[in-house]
């Protein structure tokens, strides 16, 4: 009679309809099996999983199994999954871990219902731990948290927070790989933050800022310490280092480049009371020289050059300011994160924007057609784009036997609209290059191709024709004081102040020292030059002070930490650089008439 008046009137208390299989079981499995003798086929099978999880819960597996044997019976190929699930938490319940690991990796995740794929889920974090896995198993706890809601969500997220708490920072940083989901690189980078011991105070919370900044929706974001969400609060002072760790490839096939940078680095550093420490790169795990450079006490990192090296230590989040030497495929936005590189690309926007300074409306890109000119081309397009919101008009080459009929073609070019289904070039991004004839050339060539090109454009043109204003970068530089080479002759070329004779002084030291060295050396050079002499003024030309004047150009920085430069322009005039000051205007009616291609 008890047992009769007690079932009943926890009977009054279940729901008529079956709730979600998957739902927190709130009862015994004997009342979850009461309901499955009286609901409705289609629900009795939903109280019957519910009545095995209720049992699994209250260690009565012997009940359980003997359930979920009577449903494998009489299933149906869509309950395979589920009945797959159920024979798995068994498993885990009797510690049958290798047979648990099994069923689950046999269910297809596919199939299954988001309630399904959160069980899923679930039980593979209960695996993983009982496998002393943890930051595997919270790796599954944060694939599950989006299909959570309410005190079941929070709950998830203090069992993650449990779990990485835990593990050593180094640890956590080693699993931070490309394979994993945004959410999974917040937690792991977080915790590891957390986690790290002898951080200084200062360091460890401008660490917490950048990764606020980087993860500002992130569900971690609630195991900040109070007051890191206050980006006022992030203060960034000048630099002021008494150690820096200077990374390059000092051995290897770029040993000689390496070198340059260095001498460039020490020279600027001479007189100063900071130290210097030069790390080898070359064939060097990140990991282990950030622990090297941690152990030397540095305060400021200057490079590394490659940019595999870049983005590996940037996968660490170094707890020490850095400016690195090149500019990496995908780079991170943080204050204490500085990029500095003499990128082709750089340059090609460098020569948009003064051509567009100097009055030019219509310019014709012409390069490579390979990946350096390809992506010279895309990104002065960009930078035209900005300017004018209208795109240039892009041409490639890819032979001297080729040259006479891509240049006609390339002076032919004009913008139409596309046919209905046609897909306009890639290069154009969308955007129809303006109308009207061309009134400039930007030729992403190196030296040896400019030369060659050049007198294909004057052939191809009508004789009486002023040549087009034409527009080159570092890469067509030869030096000044040779033999003059005619048809170079009115053409412009951007390239460091450094080469055309900014700093007589010093590169008078640089030719007794290194008697040998190049143009390409002196770049080099002056890169670490600059370098090391922008250290204490980064933060306050990212806060937009003005540009200063250094040997590879006029710099600012960005407020992503760019460095930017500002290049000189010349003029090629019988044999050498001078200074180009008259300014292109736009060609008259005749003179366009003049201009069009024979």
């Amino acid at each position: 009679m008890l047992l009769a008046c007690g079932t009943g009137s926890m009977q009054q208390r279940l729901p008529e309809k079956a709730p979600g299989m998957f739902t927190t079981t709130e009862w015994s499995g004997e009342q979850y099996l009461q309901q499955a003798k009286t609901a409705k086929q289609a629900d009795a099978f939903t109280w019957q999983v519910l009545a095995i999880r209720a049992w699994l819960q209250q260690d009565n597996v012997t009940a359980a199994k003997n359930q979920l044997a009577q449903l494998q019976k009489n299933a149906v190929p869509a309950q395979a999954p589920i009945l797959s699930l159920l024979e798995a938490q068994v498993a885990l319940t009797t510690k049958q871990l290798p047979l648990a690991e099994q069923l689950l990796t046999g269910i297809d995740k596919r199939v299954l219902t988001p309630d399904a794929s959160s069980y899923y889920l679930l039980l593979q974090a209960n695996r993983l731990e009982q496998q002393n896995q943890p930051i595997a198993a919270a790796n599954m706890l944060i694939e599950r948290h989006p299909l959570l809601s309410g005190p079941e969500q929070q709950a998830n997220l203090e069992r993650i927070h449990s779990l990485l708490a835990a593990e050593s920072s180094l640890s956590l940083r080693q699993a931070l790989n490309a394979n994993n989901s945004e959410q999974v690189d917040g937690w792991l980078r977080l915790m590891a933050i957390l986690n790290a011991t002898g951080t200084e105070p200062a360091q460890r919370n401008w660490q917490l800022h950048s990764w606020y900044k980087s993860y500002p929706d992130h569900p971690a974001s609630q195991y900040l310490p109070a007051g890191v969400d206050d980006e006022a609060k992030l203060e960034l002072d000048a630099y002021q280092p008494s150690h820096i760790a200077v990374l390059l490839p000092l051995s290897g096939k770029l040993a000689t480049q390496a070198d340059a940078i260095r001498n460039g680095i020490s020279s600027a550093h001479q007189g100063q009371s900071s130290r210097l420490s030069f790390f080898d790169t070359n064939g060097t795990d990140m990991s282990s020289l950030y622990q090297q450079i941690q152990q030397t006490g540095a305060d400021f990192i200057l490079g590394p050059l490659l940019k595999e090296n870049i983005e590996s230590l940037a996968s660490l989040d170094p707890a020490i300011p850095q400016l690195a030497l090149n500019m990496p495929a995908q780079f991170v936005d943080l204050p204490h994160r500085y990029y500095f590189s003499l990128s082709p690309e750089a340059e090609a926007a460098e020569a948009a924007l003064y051509m567009w300074e100097q009055g030019h409306r219509q310019p014709l890109v012409f390069a490579p057609d390979n990946e350096l000119g390809r992506r010279a081309a895309a990104e002065f397009n960009t930078r035209w784009q900005q300017q004018s919101g209208q795109a240039a008009r892009l041409a490639y080459f890819s032979s001297k036997q080729s040259i006479e009929a891509d240049v006609r073609r390339a002076l032919r070019s004009q913008p139409a609209k596309a046919a209905a289904g046609v897909i306009q070039p890639i290069e154009s991004a969308g955007v129809a290059p303006a109308a009207g004839p061309i009134d400039s050339v930007f030729m992403a060539s190196n030296a040896t191709e400019t030369r060659f090109i050049l007198p294909y454009f004057d052939f191809v043109r009508d004789s009486r024709s002023k040549r087009l204003p034409t527009y080159v970068t570092s890469r067509s530089y030869i030096p000044g004081g040779e033999a003059p080479m005619s048809e170079l002759n009115e053409l412009q070329l951007a390239d460091m102040p450094w080469l055309f004779g900014s700093a007589p002084q010093l590169m008078g030291e640089v030719e007794r020292l290194w008697p040998a060295s190049n143009a390409t050396w002196l770049r080099l050079f002056a890169l670490g030059y600059d370098a090391q002499a922008l250290i204490p003024q980064l933060t306050d030309l990212r806060m937009g002070s003005a540009a200063v004047p250094g040997l590879t150009g006029e710099l600012s920085i960005s407020d992503q930490g760019v460095v930017q430069r500002r290049l000189q322009w010349m003029e090629y005039k019988d044999g050498d650089w001078q200074q180009h000051l008259e300014q292109p205007q736009n060609l008259d009616a005749e003179q366009q008439a003049l201009d069009q291609p024979q």
